[in-house]
């Protein structure tokens, strides 16, 4: 990619995709610390902060790269040049989840080390090296899941408010009725939030493979979509 391409593509993205993952990290940073400030008890802590990195991360940049893809003022005009449409997605897609990645990461470490990482039953008995690197699966599996899933919803119901509530009903259900993904089988691969909500689960590991490859068949699915240049100048219409 160029370096003016690129920096047409950071200017495009904003601002506001890339100071969000940052506020999310500084309000869990400030209420970790008043909490701790209560002498609440180091799991409710723990858990707040686990959650933060598995649940609000992840969602963020699925809204934010549902925004990204739903509307682009210039589609018209990319689709004439000699550089495929679905490439530049692609671009605005990883940058995004690279940035989200960077913080989660950044925070990761700060909660392993503070021992305010809700650990998995699985990986207790680990030691440190092996602790640290699965702990990354905790936000990478549905960091992938939502932003994979936000690509599709963007480009098959071409609206950002329509992808984002669906988003948001999803993270709802997942959130309240996670009795259900523990305990029915089907319902254990789609199952995003075990570190946060049930650490005691015996198929963490198994949990994060699946969801994580689910993530990757929907990127696959998603990068066909793109090839639907009809949609995608509908779409374009219907935003105007």
């Amino acid at each position: 990619m160029a370096l003016d391409q690129l920096r047409y593509e950071l200017r495009l993205v904003g601002r506001w995709a890339f100071l969000t993952p940052l506020l999310i990290v500084v309000g869990l940073a400030v209420v970790g610390f008043l909490l701790a400030l209560m002498h609440v008890l180091p799991l409710r802590i723990a858990q707040i902060f686990t959650g933060g990195l598995e649940m609000l991360l992840p969602m963020a940049a699925g809204v934010i790269v549902a925004s990204l893809v739903s509307y682009d003022p210039a589609v018209e005009l990319q689709l004439t040049m000699p550089r495929k449409y679905r490439f530049t997605v692609s671009a605005r897609l990883g940058m995004v989840i690279g940035w989200v990645g960077i913080v989660s990461l950044v925070a990761s470490t700060f909660i392993y080390h503070w021992k305010y990482w809700r650990i998995p039953v699985q990986v207790r008995t680990w030691g440190v090296i092996p602790q640290v690197l699965a702990e990354q699966c905790t936000w990478l599996a549905p960091l992938l899941w939502f932003s994979a899933v936000g690509l599709c919803l963007a480009l098959l119901l071409r609206s950002r408010m329509a992808s984002g509530a669906i988003l948001a009903g999803l993270w709802i259900i997942e959130a309240i009725f996670y009795g259900y993904f523990i305990f029915i089988d089907w319902l254990k691969p789609l199952f995003l939030f075990p570190t946060t909500l049930a650490p005691t689960i015996d198929f963490w590991l198994l949990n994060r493979g699946e969801v994580t490859a689910t993530a990757f068949i929907l990127l696959i699915v998603g990068w066909f979509l793109l090839h639907n240049t009809e949609a995608l100048l509908m779409e374009s219409a219907s935003e105007e």
